[in-house]
């Protein structure tokens, strides 16, 4: 069992590790939110799918101590109010689980990105790191529209589905995020419209900056290799 842990938190501490999270964050927001966010057992086991997540957030940082027990704090707390959401879905626990949540994946992409930009070579998967943190800066934004809507009321959206949880939020965020704007859901309440606003710019910003630099600095790190 010791063995197993030790192979698991080297595995995290790779750069390899940077794509097994892309997979991972993938299959949740464009697979298991989509598929199972509609009947409860399917909630739960986007709970758990989550939670795992939460996990494997612990094993990315383990190396660092002070990281390491801020993080933790983080996921108990994120995973504590995310069950207990679901037992007793009342607006306090709702709000405390999008809260919880923003500020988890927050967390987790400033370590993927210090991960991603330290000493070292620049890989492949340092830029696929990159993209896990545009991916997690969706969800962020997924979690603050549902408690927008939670603190706001029903009127803060138009046609939105709340029975189907964060789903809908996640694709009106991937598509603020990406400014494709399909029209069918669009923010009413002026802080909705804000962060809406405030998304498309960063989905504009990151991938022309961040991304665009990183694969730079690949082509420059393959260039040195072939010399």
């Amino acid at each position: 069992m010791k063995n197993l842990i030790k192979k698991l938190v080297r595995f995290w501490d790779e750069d390899r590790s940077l794509s097994a999270m892309m997979i991972l964050m993938l299959l949740f927001i464009f697979v298991f939110v989509p598929l199972m966010s509609g009947e409860h057992a399917g909630q739960v086991v986007i709970k758990l799918i989550y939670s795992i997540m939460l996990l494997t957030g612990i094993l990315s940082v383990t190396r660092t101590r002070k990281v390491l027990v801020a993080i933790c704090v983080f996921a108990f707390i994120g995973m504590l109010v995310n069950w207990l959401s679901d037992i007793k879905p009342i607006r306090p626990l709702l709000v405390a689980h999008d809260l919880g949540a923003i500020l988890f994946n927050l967390f987790f992409a400033i370590i993927i990105l210090v991960k991603t930009f330290k000493r070292g070579e620049i890989t492949y998967h340092r830029i696929v790191g990159s993209v896990v943190v545009y991916l997690m800066l969706g969800m962020v934004f997924a979690y603050v529209y549902h408690m927008v809507y939670l603190l706001a009321g029903n009127s803060s959206f138009n046609n939105i589905n709340t029975g189907n949880g964060i789903k809908e939020f996640l694709y009106f965020s991937f598509t603020s995020l990406t400014t494709m704007g399909y029209g069918d859901i669009t923010p009413v309440h002026p802080m909705a419209r804000s962060v809406a606003n405030f998304e498309a710019l960063i989905g504009q910003l990151y991938p022309a900056i961040l991304i665009a630099r990183l694969v730079t600095m690949e082509f420059e790190s393959s260039s040195k290799r072939k010399t």
